[in-house]
């Protein structure tokens, strides 16, 4: 892809144009999160939550900063827990969408994103991401994209289209089945479907003999027209 000298403008300035952004100008720190009401604290807190620590992971790391503070004012898993629901979404909107992706990958994957020692980042996670960030440069009105690039795009844009399509095909016939069997159920005695079970095997069987039928006559040798002629004979 080949992209224009421009810098694409980055998450923050693209949200400016929504709604959300007044209410992110208005955002004070809500004092009674422990998280918020410390400058410093809710800095490393949000770089933290960004670079998809765990809550007991970001606990951990301000260990330090705790002990400084009085106990009432320290952080625990449970204020990172509702910082990150409640106001990292606010102060942070592109990161936290990020953080709600890695989330979300990490619960479908059975990762302890709270209480767990490792990193909640996944490598699902890590490509949602990354195709979000494309995404945001390719929506740039000033991003180019060559003509080559474009036509790969639509060819495979054209093969899940036509993928999908047979899978719907496939579903559809699968209910057409379904009905047929219930009417079959509905209408015909049940004395006689037995005999419906054995004519299917019967019709299966045949059109499978026709297949090896048909094979049998494959020949990717020409004919050759005095092949069988006794080289004895006379004309």
């Amino acid at each position: 892809m080949t992209l224009s000298p421009a810098a694409p403008a980055p998450v923050a300035q693209v949200l400016d144009s929504l709604p959300l952004a007044l209410s992110i100008e208005q955002f004070r720190p809500e004092p009674r999160c422990r998280v918020c009401r410390n400058d410093e604290l809710r800095r490393k807190v949000n770089d933290l939550l960004a670079s998809g620590s765990s809550y007991a992971m970001i606990v951990r790391a301000l260990e330090a900063d705790n002990m400084k503070l009085d106990p009432r004012d320290r952080v625990t898993i449970d204020s990172v827990r509702n910082h990150c629901a409640r106001h990292f979404p606010v102060q942070s909107v592109a990161r936290a969408t990020y953080r709600e992706i890695l989330e979300r990958r990490a619960r479908e994957n059975g990762i302890d994103f709270i209480n767990g020692v490792a990193t909640a980042l996944t490598p699902l996670a890590y490509l949602e991401t990354v195709v979000l960030k494309a995404y945001e440069t390719l929506s740039d009105p000033a991003t180019k994209v060559d003509v080559n690039i474009g036509m790969i795009a639509a060819g495979r844009l054209q093969s899940l289209i036509d993928s999908n399509d047979y899978g719907r095909e496939i579903a559809e016939m699968r209910v057409q089945v379904s009905k047929i069997s219930e009417a079959v159920r509905a209408v015909v005695p049940q004395s006689m479907w037995g005999a419906i079970v054995e004519k299917l095997d019967e019709l299966e069987q045949h059109s499978e003999t026709l297949d090896v039928g048909e094979d049998d006559f494959d020949d990717d040798e020409p004919y050759d027209p005095i092949e069988f002629i006794d080289e004895d004979d006379d004309f």
